[in-house]
C-alpha cells in the first residue's frame, strides 16, 4: 500500500462558528491524499454555504446534505460515501495537527492494520501517548494497548474501509450521546490487527453545541430501539469474550506508596497525562499533565 487515500467524515450540524478552522486544518495537512466528506445533517445556519465556498477551490471537499437524522445517521452517510482505504470520523468543532494524516498514512502503509489508534488532546482527560508504532492482535493486547476500556471516542481511530464493509460496522442510529461506545469498541473487538500511531494528535474542543451532547436529543433518544441496541452490544462483547476487558477500570502505569508500620499512608498512581494521590485510602486530588 503506497500513499493510501484517507477519507475524513465530518457529520455537521449548525457548525458555522467552528467549521472554518476544521477545514483549514485539513486542507493544509502535510499529507495531501485525503478526501473530506462533510455531511450536513439539516443545519439551519450557513455552515453549508461555508463548505460550498471551500469546495469551489478544493476538489477534495465533498458536501452531502440530508434531513436532520442525528449524528449517527450522518456519520453512516459519510462512511458509506467514503472511497479511501481508511476512514476517519471527525467532529465538526475539533481539529487535528497538521501532520495527522501523514502519521496515519505512514502507519497504514507499515502495518496494514484494520484499525489505527492516534493520540488525543482533551483537557481533563488522560488519553495515552504512544512512543512507537505497535501492533496488537489478541483481544487483551488490543484493548490494553489502546486503553479502549477507558476511552470510547470514535474519532481517535482510523478504520480500514474494507474492514468496515466486511464487518458491516456502522453507528447505531437509535443511540445518541454514547454512539461512539458501541461503534469504536466493536471495531477494536472485530479488528484482526490494531496499531498505535504516535504523533497523530486529535484535539477536542468541548463545546455545548458539539454533536451528540444535546441533552434534549439524548432524552428523546431513550427508546425501545435504544435499549435493543445496547442489548445487542452487550451480547456481542460477551460472545467475543471482551466484556470483562472492556469494562475493567483503567490501570495505572506506576504506583508509589509510603507505608508506616505496614500501613499505607500515602499512595500515588501514575496514568498517561495524570497523577492521582491518596491519603489513608482517600483520593485527595488528581493532577493533569496537559
Amino acid at each position: 500500500m503506497s500513499q493510501p487515500l484517507m477519507s475524513v467524515v465530518i457529520p455537521m450540524y449548525n457548525a458555522s462558528a467552528f467549521i472554518r478552522k476544521v477545514i483549514e486544518q485539513l486542507i493544509h495537512q502535510t499529507y495531501k491524499n485525503i478526501e473530506i466528506i462533510i455531511v450536513d445533517d439539516g443545519s439551519t445556519d450557513n455552515c453549508g454555504e461555508i463548505i460550498k465556498e471551500y469546495a469551489k477551490h478544493d476538489k477534495r471537499i465533498k458536501l452531502i446534505t440530508q434531513k436532520n437524522a442525528g449524528v449517527s445517521a450522518a456519520s453512516n452517510t459519510g462512511i458509506m460515501a467514503a472511497t479511501g482505504e481508511y476512514v476517519c470520523i471527525h467532529d465538526h468543532d475539533d481539529f487535528v495537527n497538521l501532520e495527522y494524516f501523514e502519521k496515519m498514512a505512514n502507519a497504514a502503509t507499515l502495518t496494514n492494520a484494520d484499525v489505527l489508534c492516534g493520540e488525543v488532546c482533551e483537557p481533563g482527560w488522560s488519553f495515552p501517548e504512544f512512543k512507537h508504532i505497535e501492533i496488537a492482535t489478541s483481544m487483551a493486547d488490543k484493548i490494553q494497548m489502546t486503553h479502549a476500556n477507558a476511552f470510547n471516542c470514535a474519532w481517535r481511530y482510523a478504520y480500514k474501509t474494507e474492514f468496515l464493509r466486511k464487518t458491516k460496522l456502522l453507528f447505531e442510529t437509535s443511540v445518541c450521546g454514547a454512539q461512539d461506545v458501541i461503534f469504536s469498541k466493536s471495531a477494536i473487538v472485530l479488528a484482526d490487527t490494531v496499531a498505535t500511531v504516535p504523533g497523530a494528535i486529535y484535539t477536542v474542543r468541548d463545546q455545548p453545541t458539539s454533536l451528540g451532547k444535546n441533552k434534549k436529543r439524548k432524552a428523546a433518544g431513550i427508546t425501545e430501539d435504544t435499549a435493543k441496541a445496547w442489548k445487542r452490544y452487550d451480547d456481542f462483547i460477551t460472545q467475543h469474550g471482551a466484556k470483562d476487558l472492556l469494562e475493567a477500570p483503567d490501570k495505572p502505569s506506576e504506583t508509589h506508596t509510603f507505608k508506616l508500620f505496614n500501613c499505607v499512608i500515602f499512595k500515588k498512581e501514575v496514568f498517561p497525562r495524570k497523577k492521582r494521590y491518596f491519603l489513608f485510602g482517600i483520593n485527595i486530588g488528581t493532577y493533569h499533565m496537559d
